[in-house]
C-alpha cells in the first residue's frame, strides 16, 4: 500500500539540506543558488502531481503538501513563478479547450507573434515587479496534463476500435485509474478536442466524446445518427432492466398469493393475482418496445454498413476509372495485340534457333572416325571376355571332391589334441 507522502523527494529526510531547500528563495544576484532552487522544487512539484493523478491545485495545496513539520516551504511563490515564465504551471482559465474554429492565416500571425509574446513578457514583468496573482488562482500543470492526454488517446484509440462516440460516463469507467478523477477527464477531453484529437458534444444533458483512430489525419466528427444510435441504445438498456424488475415482482406477487392462499387470506392472495395481471399486461407492452427499439437499431446498424459499402463501391470506380483512363479505343487496343503477337513471334523464333544447337562443317567425318573407335575399344573388351568363356566350356566335366564329414583323424583313434583315445 502507497503511503500519502511517496511523493516527497530523497532528499527530505537530510535536515542540513532541507533546511537550506525550504528556505526564502535566493537574492537575484545569486543565479546558481536560484536556479538550483527552482530545478528541485519544480521536480518535487511535477512528481507530486503525477504520483496524486492530479494536474490542478492552488498554491495552498502545493504549500500543505510539503510542509515539513511547522515549516512551510518559503521559496514556492518564487518558484511557481518562475514554472508559469517557462509555460509549465498556467492559471486554469488561460488552458486552451474546446475545439478550434477555423482559423485564418491573419489570425495565427497575431497570436503567434503577437499575443503570445505579449503574455510571456507581461507574466516576466509581473514576476520582477512582485504583483502577480498566480499564488491566488487554480494551476494547471502542463507537463503531466501532456502525459494524461496521451495515455488517454493511447488507451480509447486501442479500445474504440471502431470510433464510436462515448458519454463521459462510459470513458471514466476504461481511463477513471489513469486519470485520477472526472473532472480531470473532462479538461483532458477539452484539451485533445482543442488539438483536434477528439470531438466532444452535449446531447441530452450527456457529454460524448469521439476519439481520432490512428493514423487519421481529419477532426473527428459526432453525427446525429450516432447520437440517435447512442439514445436507442440507453433506452434498450433502461427497457431490459424494466423487464427483469417486473419479472421478478411478478415471481414474488406468484409466491406471495401462494402464501396468502395457504394461510386462508383469499383475498390477499385474490389482489395479489390483481396486481400480478397489471405487471403482466405492463410487461407485455414493454417487451413490444423492446422488440421496437431492437429493430431499430438493427435498422440504423444496416444503414451503416451499406453506406461503408456504397463508399467502397464508389472508391473501387474511381479506382478502375483511373487505370483504364488515356488511350483505351478498339484500334489502339489491336495495335498494341499486333506488336505483342510481333515480339511473341521473334521470341519464338529465338527459341528455335537455340534449341537446334551449332553443328561443326566436318560433323560426318567426326562421327565415323569415333565410330571406328568404338568398334575397337569393343573388340578389346570382348577378347579376354571369349578367353575365359572358352576355358570355362573347356573345364566342363572338372568336379571337386566332397567336404569330409568327419575328422580324418578319426581313423587312427586319435583325439581332437593328437593324443590317442586310450591314453588320454
Amino acid at each position: 500500500m502507497s503511503s500519502p507522502t511517496d511523493y516527497l523527494p530523497p532528499e527530505w529526510h537530510d535536515e542540513e539540506r532541507m533546511r537550506v531547500l525550504l528556505g526564502p528563495m535566493p537574492l537575484p544576484h545569486d543565479a546558481v543558488a536560484r536556479k538550483a532552487r527552482c530545478t528541485f522544487w519544480s521536480a518535487a512539484i511535477h512528481h507530486w502531481c503525477r504520483v496524486k493523478l492530479k494536474f490542478t491545485f492552488t498554491f495552498q495545496e502545493c504549500q500543505r503538501a510539503f510542509r515539513r513539520g511547522t515549516q512551510n516551504p518559503l521559496s514556492l511563490p518564487g518558484v511557481l513563478l518562475h514554472m508559469n515564465s517557462l509555460g509549465e504551471v498556467i492559471p486554469v482559465d488561460q488552458l486552451p479547450q474546446g475545439e478550434r474554429s477555423v482559423e485564418s492565416w491573419a489570425h495565427w500571425g497575431y497570436r503567434v507573434l503577437v499575443v503570445t509574446p505579449f503574455n510571456y513578457s507581461w507574466n516576466k514583468l509581473k514576476e520582477a515587479l512582485g504583483v502577480s496573482n498566480i499564488l491566488e488562482t487554480t494551476l494547471v500543470n502542463t507537463l503531466v496534463l501532456q502525459e494524461m492526454c496521451n495515455k488517454v488517446y493511447k488507451i480509447c484509440s486501442g479500445l474504440n476500435s471502431k470510433s464510436a462516440p462515448l458519454s463521459l460516463a462510459e470513458l471514466y469507467n476504461q481511463v477513471g485509474e489513469s486519470v485520477g478523477s472526472v473532472d480531470n477527464l473532462y479538461l483532458i477531453v477539452e484539451t485533445l478536442a482543442n488539438k483536434g484529437l477528439a470531438a466532444v458534444t452535449v446531447h441530452s444533458g450527456t457529454t460524448y466524446v469521439k476519439f481520432t483512430m490512428p493514423g487519421d489525419t481529419d477532426k473527428p466528427s459526432i453525427t446525429q445518427v450516432e447520437l440517435a444510435e447512442k439514445d436507442l441504445l440507453c433506452a434498450q438498456q433502461q427497457v431490459e432492466d424494466s423487464v427483469t424488475q417486473l419479472c421478478e415482482e411478478t415471481a414474488n406477487l406468484r409466491l406471495e398469493a401462494k402464501r396468502a392462499l395457504s394461510s386462508g387470506s383469499k383475498p390477499e392472495a385474490l389482489s395479489m393475482l390483481k396486481r400480478k395481471k397489471r405487471l403482466e399486461k405492463s410487461l407485455t407492452t414493454q417487451l413490444g418496445a423492446l422488440e421496437n427499439i431492437t429493430s431499430c437499431i438493427q435498422q440504423l446498424q444496416d444503414t451503416r454498413i451499406n453506406k461503408q459499402v456504397l463508399e467502397a463501391f464508389r472508391v473501387g470506380v474511381e479506382a478502375l476509372r483511373t487505370a483504364v483512363s488515356g488511350d483505351t479505343s478498339p484500334d489502339s487496343v489491336a495495335e498494341t495485340m499486333d506488336d505483342v503477337q510481333q515480339v511473341l513471334d521473334e521470341c519464338q523464333d529465338v527459341s528455335s534457333v537455340l534449341a537446334a544447337g551449332i553443328k561443326s562443317p566436318n560433323t560426318e567425318e567426326d562421327e565415323d572416325i569415333l565410330l571406328s573407335e568404338l568398334n575397337h575399344l569393343l573388340e578389346h573388351e570382348e577378347g579376354p571376355q571369349q578367353v575365359d568363356q572358352q576355358y570355362a566350356n573347356e573345364n566342363t566335366d572338372l568336379h571337386l571332391p566332397d567336404v569330409p564329414k568327419r575328422s580324418p583323424l578319426s581313423s587312427f583313434n586319435l583325439s581332437s589334441e593328437g593324443t590317442p583315445e586310450k591314453f588320454a
